[in-house]
């Protein structure tokens, strides 16, 4: 019941998506590095560069698991909703991980009213622990430093 009033009281995108996640539960990622500097096409591997895994969301309000192929085992992780998307936050020592799930791309059915087969992503790592009060500001004060991709529901049906 506090999930659907948490629910309720959230901005409409970032609502929205929040639901779309929790629907998915989990969900694999993965990410291209979009950084400053982009490789040229001769240098560049046909491999992501990044994949996440993210697990239990909705689960429990506000927490979710992480497993990422640059780290050994799944950590615990905050997950906010914000104007700008729905951010789950990892701790690690004095920095964050920070992965923001921003809209639906691709819908499952004809229209909007189905469930979200792919959503637009990215993720940063950075020294900006504040995320943890204001992610928006946050998320918004970032470098071009950062890896885009997208995440899809583990399953699908």
């Amino acid at each position: 019941m506090l999930a659907g009033a948490l629910l309720w009281a959230l901005p409409g995108p970032a609502a929205t998506v929040l639901e779309d996640l929790a629907s998915a539960r989990d969900l694999i990622c993965s990410f291209d590095k979009s950084g400053p500097v982009r490789v040229p096409r001769p240098l560049q591997r046909p491999d992501d560069d990044l994949m996440v895994i993210i697990e239990g969301i909705g689960v429990e309000p506000g927490s979710a698991s992480v497993t990422s192929s640059r780290g050994i085992g799944a950590r615990s992780a905050r997950v906010y909703a914000s104007d700008t998307g729905v951010h789950i936050v990892e701790d690690v020592n004095d920095s964050v991980i920070v992965t923001t799930v921003l809209a639906c791309e691709t819908w499952k059915g004809d229209d909007e009213r189905g469930k979200c087969r792919r959503f637009s992503a990215v993720v940063a790592w950075h020294f900006d622990r504040t995320v943890h009060r204001n992610p928006d500001r946050s998320f918004l004060g970032l470098p071009g430093s950062s890896y885009s991709g997208h995440c899809e529901p583990w399953n699908l049906e």
